[in-house]
């Protein structure tokens, strides 16, 4: 069963597909997604960002948001008289969003401050609304292939070298999609006792879809602890257990992302200066971000 289910996904050439997870929110999964994408950039990676969170958080950071946050902007090459968006069988009212992306097999790519980032934004209410309708049809399989097989089109393949996916904190049928189209997975985590319960729910996820692939595996390229307080003696603890565990103890990123405030403030959407890489380089935050992040950008392009 495993072996003829391997067949049918469709394979990459290069491009490196990086899902970042963990069922629990609230721990800076988004905030890793920002600053991945921005020190990806950095590097000279063409980058394509997709948020398939209807938080729309990842989308707000580099896309022009509407006023309640979770709509997209038109698109910039939205042209109203050209006949072919009547011709959609869901014609986006002049603007690209996630919903779409599965809706239509397709979503054009909004550009960015950056020339090497693009942008594939989540919308609100429509991603929502798919979702429930994947739920009430009991179409949650045909979800889960989708993705990998819209970024095996030669477009995505041409075009980048590395697509970055923001995920729901949640088990859903988006969710195992953006595990099926991963070659990479990574897992931040709060050491706290939900947090990494989350955790050990992505890694069963990880261990789950490596059983249908018999080639290419899906990569566990870390786990990283996020909002580490090294003066908790309940996080060392924690900390201290993960390191034991036979399956994920050696998978530990370091440095962990600590609790540092200046993280959340760069997050936000009217952060001055807008990236925490813009920051003097003696900030703690910037000079751990740059750490961690090279740990994941080698481990990703090794």
């Amino acid at each position: 069963m495993a072996s003829e289910q391997s067949t049918t996904i469709p394979e990459y050439t290069k491009l490196r597909v990086l899902t970042i997870g963990n069922h629990k929110g609230g721990v800076a999964k988004t905030t890793l997604s920002k600053l991945l994408t921005e020190y990806s950039v950095r590097e000279g990676k063409r980058v394509l960002g997709i948020d398939i969170d209807p938080q729309c958080n990842f989308s707000a950071r580099f896309v022009q948001m509407s006023e309640d946050g979770g709509t997209p902007p038109f698109h910039p090459n939205f042209d109203p008289n050209d006949p072919t968006w009547d011709e959609l069988l869901y014609a986006p009212p002049g603007y690209w969003s996630i919903a779409e992306f599965f809706r239509l097999g397709y979503a054009e790519p909004y550009p960015t401050d950056h020339p090497n980032l693009r942008f594939i934004p989540s919308h609100k209410r429509e991603l929502t609304s798919f979702l429930e309708q994947v739920e009430r049809n009991s179409i949650q399989e045909a979800v889960v292939e989708h993705m990998r097989a819209m970024l095996s089109m030669e477009y995505y393949q041409d075009e980048f070298d590395l697509v970055i996916i923001d995920t729901p904190p949640q088990t859903s049928a988006l969710t195992a999609s953006a595990a099926r189209a991963a070659t990479h997975l990574l897992i931040p985590t709060e050491m706290q006792e939900d947090s990494v319960a989350g955790m050990a729910d992505m890694a069963q996820l990880w261990q789950a879809e490596n059983q249908v692939r018999d080639i290419n595996k899906l990569q566990l390229i870390g786990i990283l602890a996020t909002k580490y307080d090294p003066q908790s003696a309940a996080q060392r603890r924690t900390m201290d257990q993960l390191i034991q565990n036979i399956v994920l103890g050696d998978k530990l990123i370091y440095p962990p992302m600590r609790y540092l405030q200046t993280y959340a403030n760069s997050s936000s959407t009217f952060a001055n200066p807008r990236s925490l890489f813009e920051m003097h380089e003696n900030t703690p935050a910037r000079a751990e971000a740059e750490q961690f992040c090279k740990v994941i950008f080698e481990r990703i392009f090794q």
